[in-house]
């Protein structure tokens, strides 16, 4: 490659840049590949120096803070939209082996509230119905009464603490369940990136 040709393709390469910053950059470029020249190097060898043009090019774009974009052609998305094709019958098959063991989990996780919950509901149920209850079994002496009672209190502590535990649980659960999800729905969106 001669000194023409290298720096058409790096102004080419620039040209996100502006055409006054392609322009400064391939002035650089030629003063360097003249000082080679003058060290005893032949053209073709200055320019084989300088290194190749896109790949300067890209080093001043990261320089600059400008991103490039690649464009895939016709060729490329029609191959990759036919291997996703194609191969749907095993990455299909992952995904929802994935999706369903997650599934799984959320699952086994909020059977712990859920117990907690159903031993709340039968504490306060069967708490209020054995205190309702004490006085109507009178007629079997009084100690029955005051166990039925006693049976009756200890009930409602428990259905209290259940509650309580099923609040404190569900609200931890709602957390961990919304931010996993956000995670694991976050691995199939799109970032968008602004050039």
């Amino acid at each position: 490659m001669n000194k023409q040709e290298f720096l058409g393709s790096l102004e080419a390469h620039l040209l996100h840049l502006g055409e006054k910053d392609s322009r400064k950059f391939a002035e650089y470029y030629d003063e360097m590949i003249e000082d080679y020249k003058e060290d005893g190097y032949s053209e073709q060898e200055a320019v084989h120096q300088v290194g190749h043009p896109a790949l300067i090019a890209e080093g001043i774009m990261k320089e600059q803070g400008i991103k490039t974009v690649e464009i895939p052609t016709l060729g490329e998305k029609i191959t990759r939209y036919s291997i996703l094709v194609l191969g749907f019958p095993l990455w299909g098959s992952i995904l929802a082996s994935v999706a369903l063991l997650i599934f799984s989990v959320y699952i086994v996780i909020w059977c712990i509230p859920l117990v907690t919950g159903a031993l709340a509901v039968s504490g306060l149920i069967g708490g209020v119905w054995s205190i309702i209850g004490s006085p109507f079994i009178f007629q079997d002496g009084l100690h029955v009464v005051v166990t039925q009672f006693g049976i009756g209190i200890f009930l409602l502590g428990i259905g209290l603490l259940s509650g309580i535990i099923t609040v404190y649980l569900t609200n931890i659960f709602v957390q961990v369940t919304v931010q996993s999800s956000k995670k694991f729905m976050g691995i199939f969106k799109k970032k968008v990136v602004s050039v």
